[in-house]
């Protein structure tokens, strides 16, 4: 079963929502990323959050909807994105699609990123997703795919990414000691549809990007 979360960031268009949502989904909605799910219309299975920024009048609207409420205070340890991903591991979601993820806090964004590595951790895939961008965190050797001309950037999540090779795309790499912090793989591209990442340990943030 996939889970689809909609935060509060910026806002997922109608199609990049529709276009996650199958018969098999669930769609968890973050506190004020509602305010685009009553714009468009679309109806979350669960509505999820301390609700300090989704609109009063969207609030009442889904409370008369069939939209599961869970309400937290709103002095809390954790953010309304990270209730949302507890609540999909909590259903035993097996694929994770983050919306409304990305955006201008970039606090957040940065929180975010930590709940790839959370589900991760509980053996679960997950992707942030926005009209720009897909990222997921790579723990082992991995093919990704792609379109040629499309940009593909690589970034450490650890220390240290051990003996990292880059075949298929435009710009390869061999047996490199890919460090947190080091720049260069960033801005890779695809030359084919499938770029090999491989690599003996660590963890890669791998960032999909279409202008």
């Amino acid at each position: 079963m996939k889970a689809i979360i909609v935060s509060g960031g910026s806002a997922p268009s109608r199609k990049l929502i529709e276009e996650e949502i199958d018969e098999d989904s669930i769609l968890i909605c973050a506190d004020g990323g509602a305010n685009c799910l009553y714009e468009y219309k679309i109806i979350p299975d669960y509505l999820i959050g301390d609700f300090d920024s989704i609109d009063k009048d969207v609030l009442t609207f889904f409370k008369s909807k069939e939209c599961s409420i869970d309400t937290y205070p709103r002095a809390k340890d954790f953010t309304d994105t990270e209730i949302a991903v507890e609540k999909s591991l909590a259903l035993k979601a097996d694929k994770i699609v983050m919306l409304g993820c990305t955006g201008t806090r970039v606090d957040h964004v940065l929180a975010n990123l930590g709940m790839l590595l959370k589900c991760s951790r509980s053996g679960v895939k997950a992707y942030i997703k926005d009209e720009h961008n897909t990222i997921e965190l790579l723990c082992k050797t991995t093919t990704i795919k792609g379109y040629p001309g499309e940009t593909f950037s690589l970034h450490a999540y650890c220390n240290v990414v051990k003996n990292l090779n880059i075949i298929g795309a435009r710009y390869k790499l061999s047996n490199y000691d890919l460090a947190l912090g080091d720049a260069r793989t960033v801005s890779n591209e695809f030359i084919q549809e499938e770029a090999r990442i491989v690599f003996d340990s660590g963890m890669l943030l791998c960032m999909h990007s279409k202008d």
